[in-house]
């Protein structure tokens, strides 16, 4: 049901219980003064009757005159008793009709009978003064939540404003689970997105300019110096170095903007391996499969992560050796090195700086980290016996 409708269900709720109230409160005004009068006449007829039995008929009418009561010779048909007490010789009742109230008093056959009007002058005087007030309550309550309902979709539209003004709007606070809190949580996850893409290309764009400089250098140098097989080979490292910069850069933007679409499949977790090995020309990798297990992921993502890692821990190394382990758990990759000068998340980060990306791609330790996120996995790092090693924990 949406909102508005249940909005206006509540106030038609609240509105039908206050008229429910003021008839009840009104019902109880009108029975209070009832029962007060009918005990007023239990006492004012213990006053008449010894009257009334000495046969004293006009002290009786002149008591019940001065007493605000008025004679009936007759009581309608329609009347509603009250009360009722008697013996042997006298018989005494209260009755009520219309807005009367009256009581009766029979000794042997002869009766008597007193009215009186029911007074609720001070309650009438005042109850549409207080059905005025809770209809007033029922406004104030309903423009309070009314304000409810629309603070949260104010912050909605200035956050909006904001990001259709380049402003990166902040997360929205959610605390209920209605129509609107739906919607602002699809707010968030649009600003999320957007906000990670245009970041994304704002990284790419300020660094793009950098991380060619390097292979292009090359490519002028060896055009300068070299020439035949040598300057084809280098061309052709050098060309394949500019090719792994694209790459990485469309993967990253890819990733940021949710881009991929994960198609995962089941396969024997030494297949990414194999499928991440084949393009990478070195003989100084060192292999060893302790066990392999059936795993669900995407292939070509993963293999891109392993591939990012033996690329980077080959350019680091100082020998160039890169041990790689494959067992149940996950895959180790180690590599001699010196230490890192700053913690491991520093280098996750895209396009850090520092004598480790001497001649790197600054994208690549951040794809193996969303990648490894993606697919729900973990990657630990630590640095011991003078080894970089870095974990893939399935």
């Amino acid at each position: 049901m949406q909102l508005k409708y249940k909005f206006i269900i509540l106030i038609f709720i609240l509105f039908f219980v206050t008229i429910a109230f003021f008839i009840q409160t009104n019902k109880m005004m009108q029975d209070s003064e009832t029962k007060r009068l009918q005990n007023e006449m239990i006492v004012f007829a213990q006053i008449l009757i010894p009257y009334y039995l000495s046969g004293n008929l006009d002290a009786v009418y002149k008591i019940g005159n001065g007493f605000g009561y008025t004679q009936m010779e007759k009581i309608p048909k329609n009347t509603q008793i009250l009360y009722e007490s008697f013996n042997d010789i006298l018989y005494f009742k209260i009755f009520t009709y219309d807005s009367f109230i009256g009581f009766s008093i029979t000794f042997l056959e002869d009766t008597i009978n007193f009215v009186k009007i029911i007074d609720n002058n001070a309650w009438n005087n005042y109850k549409i003064l207080i059905l005025l007030f809770q209809l007033s309550i029922i406004m104030l309550l309903s423009f309070f939540l009314f304000h409810q309902v629309l603070r949260p979709l104010n912050r909605l539209r200035y956050a909006i404003n904001e990001l259709k003004g380049g402003i990166y709007a902040k997360m929205l606070k959610i605390n209920q689970n209605d129509e609107i809190s739906r919607l602002m949580q699809t707010f968030n996850e649009m600003n999320e997105k957007i906000s990670r893409l245009i970041k994304a290309r704002e990284l790419i764009t300020r660094n793009i300019a950098h991380e060619l400089k390097t292979p292009l250098a090359k490519i002028k140098l060896s055009l300068s110096l070299k020439d035949g097989d040598e300057l084809k080979n280098d061309l052709k490292r050098y060309i394949n170095s500019l090719d792994r910069i694209s790459q990485n850069m469309l993967e990253y933007e890819r990733i940021q903007e949710g881009g991929f679409k994960l198609h995962f499949d089941e396969f024997l977790s030494e297949s990414i391996l194999f499928e991440a090995l084949k393009d990478i020309e070195n003989q100084k990798i060192k292999l060893n499969i302790i066990k392999s297990i059936k795993i669900k992921g995407d292939m070509h993502l993963l293999s891109i992560a392993i591939k990012n890692l033996i690329e980077n821990a080959i350019k680091y190394g100082d020998d160039g050796i890169v041990n790689i382990e494959l067992s149940e758990n996950g895959i180790m990759f180690r590599n001699k090195g010196k230490p890192l000068e700053n913690d491991i998340s520093y280098y996750f980060e895209p396009f850090y700086r520092g004598d480790i990306t001497k001649s790197g791609y600054g994208l690549g330790l951040s794809i193996v980290s969303e990648i490894i996120e993606l697919h729900k996995m973990s990657i630990e790092y630590c640095y011991n016996n003078e080894e970089h090693i870095f974990y893939i924990r399935f």
